[in-house]
C-alpha cells in the first residue's frame, strides 16, 4: 500500500523556522538537579513532588502508591532550554476504574518558573501558584490511552511509518514535559505564559510556533501516530490547546471575544484541512478541543487562525464498506466491495484493503490501495488463509474497517489451469453409449452390411470390422494445446525522482504483457540493492505508469523496483534496481562569525557540508537576547547579512539556519556579539 506523506509542508516547515529562539537564559537556575525528590520532606524544600493522588472513577482520592502507580520528575535539556519532565507510571493490569481516574500532581519547582507544558493526557489542566518564592505546578487529568511504537523517528516527528504502521499494544500515559521559556524571546514568554498542549499522539513539536504578526499566528508544529491500533483500527488523536488571557492581549483582542470570532484548527497533511473543534472559557483563556484529528502516519503541520472555522457542520470519517466478498487467486486474493452507507459528509476519496493471518489484531501481511470498490491483494503465500479488512477514507481520515473476511488464497499446483483441445471447425463427434443405440449419424454404411454377429450389442464395441462411413463419423483432431497465460515481463526504463521524503518512479510497459493487458504495476522501496523487506509501496492503475513512495526517510538512498500485474499475475521486477536518496533538511550552517560596529550585526557564515539533497534557497541569521528577536536573510549565494539599529551595549546570541524545499536547517552553533557604537 502507497505510503503517506511523511513530512510536513514546505509551508508549515516555514512556520516551524519561527520557533522560539535557542538561547539558554541566566533566568534559569543553575541548581536543578537530574532526578528531583519524589517527595518534599520539609516545608522549605524545591525540586519535588509535593503531593500526587489518584480519583479512582466513583471513589475518593488516594495516594499513588497506594493505587500501585509510581510518579516521578526530572530535569532534562535540549536545543530550546531545560525542562522539567514528570510522569506516573504503573498504569499496565490497574482497573478500569484507576485508569480512568483523575490524576492530581503537585510540583515544586522552586525558582524554576513554570510556563509552558506539553503532555500526553486526557483531560489536561495544568495551572501555578507561588509561595516564598517558590512555584508550585499543579497538573490534573486522566491517563490517556495511546496506540504507540517504540519508533524513535515517530516521536521525533520525523516519519510515523506509512499507511500499514501498526501500534503496539494500548498503553495508558500520563506524562510531560515543562519548560520556563526563559530561552525564548520575552515577547513569546509572556504571551505563552500559562499556555500548554495535551494530545495522545505519538509524533508532536515541543514547542509552539508563535509570530504575532503572522497568518495563522500560532502553529503547533506537526501531529502524526502509527496509522493503526494494535487491532487493526485507524487511529484518531485528541488534541487540546489551553491559550491564557496573555496570549489574546498580544493579539489585539480577548478571550472572550476571540472566542466569538472563532477558532479553525488546519492541518496539512495529504489533505488540508479544517477540524471540528469545541471552545471553553477558561481561567481567563480558551480551551480549544479537537476530539478526533484523524492524521495517522501522515505527519502534517498544524496551525490555529482566528477566524470563524471552516470545518463543514457534523463531518467525520466514512462508516465502513458494505457487502465485502472476497476471491482466493494463487498467491493473491480479490475484494470487492459497496460503498458504505454514510461518506460522513465529506467525499470517499479511496479505500483500503489490509490482509491479515489472523481473525484479530496482528500485523498486515500485505495490502491494496483503490479509488474503486475492488482490489488484488498480491505477494501473498498460496493455499492459506487470510482474513482481509476493508475500510474507507476521505478529507479526515480512514473510517472503521468492515469486519474482516476470511479468504483461502488458491493452491497453484490445483488451480492453474490444464492445457485444452481446440475447438474442431465440424462439430465434435459424439460416439454411442454402450446402453445407448449408435445414433443415425454414426450407423454403418447401407453399403457394408453388418454381419449378425457384429451387430453391436447395448454392451458390446462395435466389431472392428464395420467402418463408419467417412461423412458420418468426423475425425477427432489430435488434442494439441491452445495459447496458455504468461505473467508480463518486467517493465523498463525505470527513472527515479527524489523528492521531500518521496521518491517519483515512472516506467514504460513491459516489452511482453504475458498474452494478457497489463492491469496494473507496483512499485517498492529497499534500504538495500538485494531487496528484503520493502520500506514502502505504491500502485498505479488504468494504464497509468507512475506511483509516487512516500513517507521514506529524509537523506537517505533507497533502491526501487517495479512489477507488473495481469490475469496470470505478478510478472518480475527489473534486473536492475535504480536508487534514489529522498531529500531532507540541508545540514547546519558552519563558522559563524559576528562582528558589530555603527550599532549593526553583520553575520556570516560558510555553507553546510550538505544541501540535502535539494538546492538550498536561502538563509536566516537570528540574533536572540533582551526582548523580541531580530533576523536578517541571504538568497541562496548570500553568505552574510546585516542587521541594524541595534541598541549599544546590548548581547546578542546568534544562529544561522539554512532553508530548501525540506524546510529549515538545525541552527548552527552559537556565537554571541555585543552591539558597539
Amino acid at each position: 500500500m502507497p505510503s503517506r506523506r511523511a513530512a510536513v509542508t514546505t509551508a508549515a516547515g516555514i512556520l516551524l523556522a519561527a520557533l522560539p529562539p535557542i538561547a539558554a537564559s541566566a533566568g534559569t537556575p543553575e541548581d536543578l538537579p537530574g532526578s528531583w525528590a519524589a517527595t518534599c520532606v520539609e516545608p522549605s524544600s524545591r525540586y519535588c513532588i509535593a503531593s500526587a493522588t489518584v480519583t479512582p472513577t466513583g471513589g475518593a482520592a488516594t495516594p499513588l502508591t497506594g493505587a500501585g502507580l509510581t510518579a516521578t520528575a526530572a530535569t532534562v535539556a535540549d536545543d530550546t532550554g531545560d525542562w522539567v519532565r514528570w510522569a506516573v507510571t504503573g498504569w499496565a493490569g490497574k482497573a478500569a476504574a484507576v485508569t480512568g481516574g483523575t490524576v492530581e500532581l503537585v510540583i515544586n519547582t522552586g525558582p524554576f518558573v513554570p510556563r509552558f507544558t506539553n503532555a500526553t493526557a486526557a483531560g489536561l489542566r495544568v495551572t501555578r501558584t507561588r509561595t516564598d518564592g517558590n512555584h508550585l505546578l499543579r497538573i490534573t487529568g486522566r491517563a490517556a490511552p495511546t496506540a504507540w511504537t517504540g519508533d524513535a523517528d515517530c516521536t521525533a516527528g520525523n516519519s510515523c511509518g506509512d499507511t500499514d504502521t501498526t501500534a503496539a499494544a494500548t498503553e495508558h500515559r500520563f506524562e510531560g514535559r515543562t519548560q520556563d521559556l526563559d530561552g525564548s524571546a520575552g515577547a513569546y514568554a509572556a504571551a505563552l505564559d500559562g499556555a500548554y498542549l495535551a494530545t495522545d499522539a505519538q509524533a508532536r513539536s515541543d514547542l509552539l510556533t508563535y509570530d504575532p504578526d503572522g497568518q495563522p499566528p500560532l502553529s503547533l508544529g506537526v501531529l502524526g501516530n502509527p496509522q493503526l491500533d494494535a487491532n487493526g483500527v485507524p487511529v484518531r488523536n485528541f488534541v487540546t490547546l489551553y491559550l491564557p488571557g496573555a496570549w489574546f492581549l498580544a493579539q489585539s483582542t480577548t478571550a472572550s471575544g476571540a472566542r466569538a470570532t472563532g477558532f479553525d484548527l488546519v492541518t496539512s497533511g495529504e489533505a488540508t484541512v479544517s477540524r471540528a473543534l469545541a471552545t471553553t472559557l477558561e481561567d481567563g483563556g480558551v480551551r480549544i478541543e479537537a476530539p478526533a484529528v484523524g492524521l495517522g502516519a501522515d505527519l502534517a503541520g498544524a496551525a490555529l487562525h482566528l477566524r470563524a472555522s471552516r470545518a463543514a457542520p457534523g463531518a467525520t470519517v466514512p462508516a465502513a464498506p458494505r457487502a465485502v466478498t472476497a476471491t482466493g487467486g494463487v498467491g493473491t486474493v480479490t475484494m470487492r466491495w459497496q460503498a458504505p452507507l454514510s461518506d460522513g459528509g465529506s467525499a470517499i476519496t479511496g479505500y483500503r484493503v489490509r490482509a491479515y493471518a489472523a481473525s484479530s489484531g496482528g500485523p498486515v501481511v500485505s495490502s491494496c490501495e483503490t479509488a474503486t470498490t475492488s482490489c488484488m491483494i498480491e505477494e501473498l503465500v498460496a493455499d492459506t488463509v487470510y482474513h482481509v479488512a476493508v475500510s474507507a477514507v476521505n478529507a479526515l481520515g480512514e473510517g472503521d474497517p468492515a469486519a474482516r473476511a476470511e479468504i483461502r488464497s488458491a493452491d497453484g499446483a490445483t488451480s492453474t489451469p490444464e492445457p485444452t483441445a481446440p475447438e474442431p471447425d465440424v462439430p465434435s463427434p459424439v460416439w454411442p453409449s454402450p446402453t445407448t443405440e449408435p445414433s443415425p449419424t454414426t450407423e454403418p454404411s447401407p453399403t457394408t452390411e453388418p454381419s449378425p454377429t457384429t451387430e453391436p450389442s447395448p454392451t458390446t464395441e462395435p466389431s472392428p470390422t464395420v467402418t463408419p462411413s467417412p461423412t458420418a463419423a468426423p475425425t477427432l483432431p489430435s488434442p494439441t494445446p491452445s495459447a496458455t497465460l504468461a505473467v508480463p515481463s518486467a517493465p523498463r526504463a525505470v527513472h527515479l525522482t527524489p523528492g521531500v521524503r518521496r521518491i517519483t518512479v515512472t516506467w514504460d510497459a513491459p516489452g511482453s504483457d504475458g498474452g494478457s493487458p497489463v492491469t496494473g504495476y507496483t512499485a517498492r522501496a529497499y534500504r538495500v540493492a538485494a531487496g528484503g523487506t520493502p520500506v514502502a509501496t505504491c500502485q498505479a492503475t488504468g494504464g497509468r505508469a507512475w506511483c509516487v513512495l512516500t513517507g521514506l526517510a529524509g537523506g537517505v538512498r533507497h533502491h526501487v523496483t517495479v512489477s507488473a500485474v495481469n490475469a496470470a499475475g505478478k510478472g518480475p521486477e527489473q534486473a536492475l534496481r535504480p536508487a534514489a536518496t529522498t531529500w531532507t533538511v540541508a545540514g547546519r550552517p558552519r563558522s559563524v562569525a559576528a562582528k558589530s560596529a555603527g550599532r549593526k550585526v553583520t553575520v556570516t557564515w560558510k555553507a553546510p557540508a550538505t544541501t540535502g539533497g535539494t538546492a538550498i534557497t536561502g538563509y536566516r541569521a537570528e540574533l536572540t537576547g533582551p526582548g523580541t528577536p531580530v533576523r536578517c536573510t541571504a538568497p541562496a549565494t548570500g553568505r552574510a547579512c546585516t542587521v541594524k539599529g541595534l541598541k549599544t551595549g546590548r548581547t546578542f546570541t546568534v544562529r544561522v539556519t539554512a532553508v530548501n524545499a525540506a524546510g529549515v536547517s538545525s541552527p548552527s552553533a552559537a556565537v554571541k556579539v555585543k552591539v558597539r557604537g
